[in-house]
């Protein structure tokens, strides 16, 4: 018997739940809900660990290896399909098609998958992406709070397991052709979850807020719409809701065309449900505790990521064996390369000579070649600035109140930079009104785009009346017929005395 220590990490607490797993199932033995005592980030991981320790310590959790669940918001979530490649291969091939699909660098995000199908002809797989500095946040809190950290995942893939153990007996809705939908509802998020059986379709990450059952019926009428033309599926029958927040409970009953059916992950451990305090937050946990009973096939677990192997020979064997013929034949080569051994001195004396004078004569070429050497490095290094400030300008967003305040633009001197291409570099620092930062990631993003700029924003600093920003942006040489941008000027708006001649003219 194995036993589990969940936790499902909410907004600003955990839904902690203790699990032992047979061959009968899983079964629930405690559940508690810890609001940890201060935010928790990577400077805080330590402390918030500490706190846990604490709180398992006073609460009496057995220690157990540890399941971490993790909410819709904080991954990345997509359907990836590739020809059949060789197994050592496919981890890396997963890691580059996901990197495709995201904004960021992939290198700043743990990447894992699970197997949708194998056919003969394509490989259909799931791909999830975390960032690294979260599952490093992760690692030192169980690390201080003296607990072995198993696994990372998303808790959504517990959730079809959650709903097959709240309807027991009934297995129809875990049927492969029969469509499901789940709403989970926590302290003040939603995650809405589209299922065939047991297979996740879709994910949403929804607030809780007045509008969650317009958001509902939206994405149920894209969803249905997109999979209207598939007649052998069935369903949504029902709209099931692990959650008991009256208020989103009473808009979702009137504000979206199917009927609910309320869960209780709990139910079969009534014990249990009567400490929680909200007996369906634990949704999550339950589903990823029975998850991890099912053992094979391996579930998604970021804290160790699947990768890339070396392939296994087939002829090892017979290597070893012509290796030993191969030790054979070298002492035989070993005896015919002494026999050269005597014609090969005289000609290593020619080379001598020969050498001595090439050395010579580079010598007596020295300074030549020195300027020669200082000419390319000068040409290498130098940018167009007045393409660059060109560019700059047409993707600036022409905004009321967002401007420049500085702006240097310098050759850099760091070797590093220059091997990698990099050998200009532009400080720019400016003021956008409050509430408008969005301008400057539009700024970045824009930039992001051409391959010879590499922007990194430093930061914002919040003042009275507007905002501070700073970007760093390295240039890299490029031919002058890519400086292709176009700046267009958007019209000048009128001001109130052009209005007012307007008005005048008119009347």
């Amino acid at each position: 018997m194995a036993s589990w220590l969940v936790l499902d990490w909410d907004q600003d607490q955990f839904h902690i739940l203790a699990a032992q797993s047979s061959r009968r199932g899983v079964q629930i033995t405690r559940a508690a809900t810890w609001a940890h005592p201060e935010p928790f980030t990577p400077s805080t991981a330590d402390r918030v660990g500490k706190a846990l320790y604490e709180f398992l310590k006073a609460e009496k959790f057995a220690t157990a290896p540890v399941i971490i669940g993790l909410g819709r918001d904080r991954i990345f979530l997509k359907e990836l399909r590739f020809p059949p490649i060789a197994a050592h291969e496919e981890a890396n091939l997963v890691r580059f098609q996901t990197g495709k699909e995201m904004a960021e660098a992939v290198d700043n995000y743990a990447v894992d998958y699970s197997h949708l199908t194998n056919g003969d002809a394509e490989r259909h797989v799931m791909t999830v992406a975390a960032r690294r500095d979260l599952i490093a946040m992760l690692q030192a809190l169980c690390q201080s709070a003296g607990l072995k950290l198993h696994a990372v995942t998303p808790r959504l893939f517990g959730v079809p397991l959650a709903l097959a153990r709240s309807i027991q007996p009934d297995p129809s809705p875990l049927s492969a052709t029969q469509l499901n939908v789940v709403l989970t509802i926590g302290q003040r998020w939603t995650e809405l979850c589209f299922f065939r059986g047991d297979r996740l379709l879709q994910a949403q990450a929804l607030a809780n807020g007045p509008h969650l059952a317009g958001e509902v019926r939206r994405n149920l009428a894209v969803f249905q719409a997109q999979h209207a033309v598939n007649v052998e599926l069935s369903g949504p029958d029902c709209l099931y809701v692990f959650g008991d927040d009256p208020a989103a409970l009473k808009a979702l009953k009137t504000g979206q065309p199917l009927p609910l059916g309320m869960l209780d992950p709990l139910k079969h451990e009534p014990d249990v449900a009567a400490e929680a305090k909200n007996p369906a937050y634990f949704a999550g946990a339950v589903g990823l505790a029975a998850l991890w009973t099912q053992g094979a096939p391996r579930p998604v677990n970021l804290s160790t990521p699947k990768r890339s192997s070396a392939p296994v020979s087939v002829t090892r064997q017979r290597l070893l064996i012509y290796g030993a013929a191969a030790a054979v034949a070298l002492i035989l080569i070993i005896a015919g390369m002494a026999y050269s051994l005597s014609g090969k001195r005289a000609e290593i004396a020619q080379l001598t000579q020969h050498r001595l004078k090439t050395e010579k004569e580079l010598a007596d070429h020295a300074q030549e070649r020195a300027e020669l050497d200082a000419f390319k490095d000068w040409e290498q290094s130098t940018i167009p600035w007045l393409d660059e400030l060109y560019d700059l300008t047409a993707r600036y967003p022409y905004k009321t109140g967002f401007r420049v305040n500085q702006f240097a633009a310098s050759a850099t001197g760091s070797k590093k930079a220059a091997k990698e291409g990099f050998v200009g570099e532009i400080t720019l620092n400016g003021i956008t009104p409050l509430k408008q930062d969005k301008y400057v990631l539009e700024l970045q993003t824009a930039m992001s785009r051409d391959p010879h700029l590499r922007p990194d924003l430093k930061g914002f600093k919040h003042g009275v009346a507007d905002i501070a920003y700073s970007m760093k942006i390295e240039v890299a040489k490029q031919e002058a017929k890519k400086y292709d941008t176009r700046l267009v000027v958007p019209p000048r708006p009128k001001d109130d005395a052009e209005l007012d001649a307007e008005e005048g003219g008119g009347r």
